[in-house]
Formats: C-alpha cells, sequence, structure tokens
C-alpha cells in the first residue's frame, strides 16, 4: 500500500506555476501531490507577504483554506471578507476569487484542492480572469465576528465525529468542510489525541493527509512508526492501514483532509473488530 511521511520544508516555497506575473509575495509549498502516489489530493501551505496579493482567477477544481498564521482578505464571487487565524472558507469549483494582505504582517494558510491539479504542461486547470470590482478600502467582515458569510467559519471544536469504542480512546475528530458545507470532493477537519490517547488500526476507501500543528503522536502506517510533531505531515493511500499513539504531556492536534468523500456507510475498516474472526484467536 502506498502511503509518505514528510516534513514542511520552509526553503520549498516558490511562486506557483503561472501566478509570477499575476501575484505579489505570494509562495506555495505542495506536501501531497502526484509526485508521493496521491492521485485524488493537491495538497499545500500558502504564504502571502505583507501587502502581497494574488489577483482573480479560477480552478477547475474545489479549493478549502484553512488561515493559520496572519490575516488576508478574500474576494471570493460577490463576497469580500475577512480571514484571521482558525478561519476557514470553501472555494467552489468555478468561482472567481482573489486575495490580498494589507494587514502589515505576513500570512499562511493550509490549502486543500481535489479533484487534483494538473501538473504545469498538461491541461491548464487555472485561469486568471478580468474583475472590474474594485476592493474596498477595508473588507467590511471576518468571519471570526457575527457576520453570517456562507460557506465560512471559525474553527470551534463542536460534536466529534468518532466515538469511543474498542481500540479507541482520547480522540476527537471534527470535521468543519463537509457535503452539508458545500464541498463536495473532499473532507476537511481538525483532530486532536489526548495524552494517553490511542487510535487502533484501520484502513479508508479514501486518501487522507494529516499535518502536524502541535504535541507529539507515533503514527504506525503498514508496520512502521514515525514519530510526528508540528510540521511533519503523512499521507496514506487508498487501503493503506495506520494508527495512532499518543506520546509527550500535550495533546497532539492535526488538520487532515479525505479525499474523495466518504461512502454512506462502511467508509472505515476498524481492524479490532474483523480480527475476532481469526481463526484460533481469542
Amino acid at each position: 500500500m502506498q502511503f509518505h511521511v514528510g516534513k514542511l520544508d520552509e526553503s520549498a516555497f516558490a511562486v506557483p506555476h503561472g501566478y509570477a506575473a499575476r501575484s505579489r509575495g505570494y509562495e506555495r509549498v505542495s506536501l501531497i501531490d502526484r509526485g508521493i502516489g496521491s492521485v485524488h489530493m493537491g495538497v499545500g501551505v500558502c504564504r502571502l507577504a505583507a501587502d502581497g496579493r494574488v489577483e482573480t482567477c479560477v480552478h477547475a477544481n474545489e479549493k478549502g483554506i484553512y488561515l493559520f498564521q496572519g490575516e488576508i482578505e478574500l474576494k471570493r464571487g460577490d463576497q469580500v471578507f475577512r480571514l484571521t487565524q482558525d478561519d476557514y472558507a470553501l472555494i467552489p469549483t468555478g468561482v472567481a476569487h482573489a486575495y490580498r494582505n494589507v494587514s502589515g504582517k505576513p500570512a499562511r494558510w493550509f490549502d486543500m484542492q481535489a479533484p487534483q491539479p494538473k501538473p504545469p504542461g498538461k491541461w491548464q486547470d487555472t485561469f486568471f480572469v478580468a474583475d472590474d470590482a474594485p476592493w474596498p478600502d477595508r473588507a467590511p467582515a471576518t468571519v471570526s465576528g457575527d457576520a453570517a458569510i456562507a460557506q465560512a467559519g471559525h474553527f470551534v471544536p463542536r460534536a466529534p465525529i468518532i466515538n469511543p469504542n474498542a481500540g479507541v480512546s482520547g480522540l476527537r475528530v471534527f470535521r468543519f468542510m463537509e457535503k452539508e458545507f458545500g464541498a463536495q470532493c473532499f473532507y476537511m477537519m481538525r483532530g486532536e489525541l489526548a495524552p494517553g490517547g490511542v487510535r487502533g488500526y484501520h484502513d479508508h476507501p479514501v486518501e487522507e493527509s494529516y499535518l502536524a500543528l502541535e504535541g507529539e503522536a507515533i503514527m504506525s502506517i503498514e508496520g512502521e512508526d514515525f514519530h510526528l510533531k508540528a510540521g511533519d505531515f503523512a499521507w496514506t493511500g487508498v487501503g493503506a492501514c495506520h494508527a495512532f499513539k499518543h506520546v509527550g504531556n500535550v495533546p497532539f492536534r492535526w488538520i487532515e483532509t479525505q479525499a474523495p468523500q466518504f461512502p454512506a456507510h462502511q467508509g472505515t475498516r476498524n481492524y479490532n473488530v474483523w480480527e475476532k474472526f481469526v481463526e484460533g484467536k481469542s
């Protein structure tokens, strides 16, 4: 089974293909793409310098962004709003959007794209378009404030989607981008594993990515153990078995994506449920 584990490399940030003449101060580093074996995901981290911008473009894929640091203004369709730390927004397929940073400080965010973007030199799937609508002096609304902004939000832990059971303890996963939110091609969520927590071996009929935000855990994939810390990332392909075990004294927290979206039922195979049928095993 295919999988990949790596670490965010600050030296790998670069202006994406096709953006050099249509942006200022914008760079991205790819974490998950076809180069490591993925067929469904384009996952990366973006940064935008103070006074940076990205001109209006459309993608032939869906995109979700989650702000880690700083502040950006997003023009999406006929809306303009601000994103601050732990805010997120969905950019549906074919919707015109642009970014700017007028905060005076650099900004950084996570992005997920599905279907997976095409590599440079193949069929073009990002297009810059004319946009006559001027930016306001200051975006009038923030996702973190009182304004109701569709397909955008501020991360707040709510009811977890995974309940404790055999082989699972101390785990909470909070999904915030899904079909009900408007996403059609992927899920995005935050997860945390409390001290002493475990998540037993399991697999899925979809791909998953994990970017560690804080704390530490041992992630076991196909029999190999990896010590994940902040800035480390992992990808598991379809059917790759994986498990987690917390280490350290503070919760292990991460951001996670899945693509395609889960089937309505039987999206997870928990191995401990099936091992009871192994002949001779009590």
